[in-house]
């Protein structure tokens, strides 16, 4: 993850995936929006937030409902089938998900007609 930030204006872009809520102009770079509740197949309250994430030179926003907290965080303890998981984690007694971010990326870009 590069920065959070707020969710922000987001522009729709026609016929684009429904998978991709628009553009938004975060620091004069134009990212592509990506709802990640909708890929993870999540239910979620609408988004308010943005992680700013990097995977083999792409730049993109992942809409998300809310940020708890930011940190390193070490080798997940749990591997998961393939998909758009790495594994999982306890971090102060919640398990977390770590997402995978190029195979979110790379399946977006394999879905493009």
């Amino acid at each position: 993850m590069l920065e959070a930030a707020r969710l922000g204006e987001v522009t729709a872009v026609p016929g684009a995936r429904r998978e991709i809520l628009g553009v938004r102009n975060l620091h004069r770079q134009i990212l592509p929006i990506i709802d990640l509740a909708l890929i993870l197949g999540v239910r979620a309250a609408a988004p308010t937030r943005l992680l700013v994430a990097e995977a083999d030179g792409v730049t993109a926003g992942l809409a998300v409902g809310d940020i708890c907290a930011v940190s390193e965080l070490t080798d997940p303890i749990a591997e998961q089938e393939p998909g758009f998981l790495l594994g999982t984690m306890l971090h102060e007694g919640s398990l977390i998900g770590i997402i995978d971010v190029p195979a979110i990326f790379g399946w977006l870009r394999q879905a493009v007609p």
